[in-house]
């Protein structure tokens, strides 16, 4: 049991990838006859060691789940937009707009860890 626990808290502290969503669009209206589905935002972290050796980084096959890549780095704009895509295809949305991407590095102990966010938001349109 205490094996457990101990795997559960190693794998949330190494990465995490989420795709969090709102979908409130009371009054709001969009150029020409789209309409807006979703607003999504998508984040993939990760920890390397030197910024070259990957420790751990959030599995985005399985997003907002207890799972993580351990020694491989998916933290990657390529990984966040599979990620999308397959939103996009949850929800039947056609189109995107104001897409938006940025990655962030956060060094630990003059450079011996780093912890990278990808992180891409959007709307969805119908």
């Amino acid at each position: 049991m205490k094996y457990a626990i101990f795997l559960m808290a190693l794998s949330s502290c190494l990465g995490c990838a989420t795709v969090t969503t709102a979908h409130n669009f009371q009054d709001v209206n969009i150029e020409g006859n789209e309409s807006p589905i979703e607003t999504v935002m998508i984040e993939n972290t990760g920890w390397t060691m030197f910024k070259v050796l990957p420790i751990g980084s959030g599995n985005p096959e399985k997003p907002g789940r207890i799972s993580c890549c351990i020694f491989r780095d998916t933290t990657t704009l390529q990984n966040n937009l599979d990620m999308l895509e397959r939103e996009m295809k949850r929800v039947g949305a056609t189109r995107i707009k104001n897409l938006s991407s940025k990655t962030a590095y956060e060094s630990l102990f003059l450079l011996l860890f780093t912890r990278t966010a990808c992180r891409t938001s959007a709307v969805l349109l119908k």
